[in-house]
C-alpha cells in the first residue's frame, strides 16, 4: 500500500503502535484478570517493546518479506487479497519470534529459563498474533492509512494510469 519511502515509515509506526499496544494488552490479560485497568497498562508499558518491533519491523522483517512475497505474487496481475494475507503471515512469521524473544529478555534477562520461556510465550502469542493481524490490526491499519494519505494516493493511481 505505502508507495513512498515517507508513506511507509508511517505505515509501519501505525501497525507498530497498534500491534504492540494488542500484544501488551493481550499479554497482560494472560497473566492476570482484565479489567479497565488493563487498557490503561497496556499503553504505559508497551513504549520498549514499540522502539525494538519498530527496528525489527523496518529493518529486518520488512525486505525480507517483501522479497519473499514479490517471489510468490505479482501486483496487478495476482488477486490483492491474496499479496496482504502472504504479506500478514510472513510478517507474524517473522515478527512473533523476534519479539517474543526481545520481551523475555527485556522482561528476564539472560536467565538459564529464558528459551523456556521464550517457546512457552511464543506458542501462546503465534496464534493470537497471526488472528489478530489478518482480520483486526491489519485491517484498521490499512484504514487509517487509506485515510490519511488518501489524496496522495489518488493522485498516484492517477498519475501511473496515465502513464500505462
Amino acid at each position: 500500500m505505502p508507495q513512498t519511502k515517507f508513506q511507509d515509515i508511517v505505515f509501519t509506526i501505525i501497525m507498530v503502535l497498534i500491534f504492540v499496544y494488542v500484544m501488551t494488552f493481550y499479554n497482560a490479560g494472560l497473566e492476570g484478570d482484565i479489567t479497565l485497568s488493563t487498557f490503561g497498562y497496556a499503553l504505559t508499558h508497551m513504549w520498549p517493546e514499540v522502539i525494538g518491533a519498530f527496528i525489527a519491523q523496518r529493518y529486518i522483517a520488512s525486505p525480507v518479506v517483501k522479497r519473499l512475497v514479490s517471489r510468490l505474487f505479482t501486483p496487478g496481475e495476482d488477486k490483492p487479497i491474496f499479496i496482504i494475507l502472504a504479506t500478514a503471515g510472513f510478517t507474524v512469521s517473522m515478527m512473533a519470534p523476534m519479539m517474543t524473544l526481545y520481551v523475555s529478555i527485556y522482561h528476564m534477562g539472560i536467565t538459564p529459563g529464558l528459551l523456556d520461556h521464550w517457546l512457552t510465550k511464543l506458542i501462546q502469542n503465534f496464534p493470537f498474533a497471526l488472528c489478530a493481524q489478518i482480520f483486526y490490526v491489519g485491517p484498521l491499519v490499512r484504514l487509517i492509512f487509506r485515510t490519511l494519505f488518501r489524496k496522495q494516493l489518488a493522485m498516484q493511481k492517477h498519475t501511473s494510469a496515465l502513464a500505462a
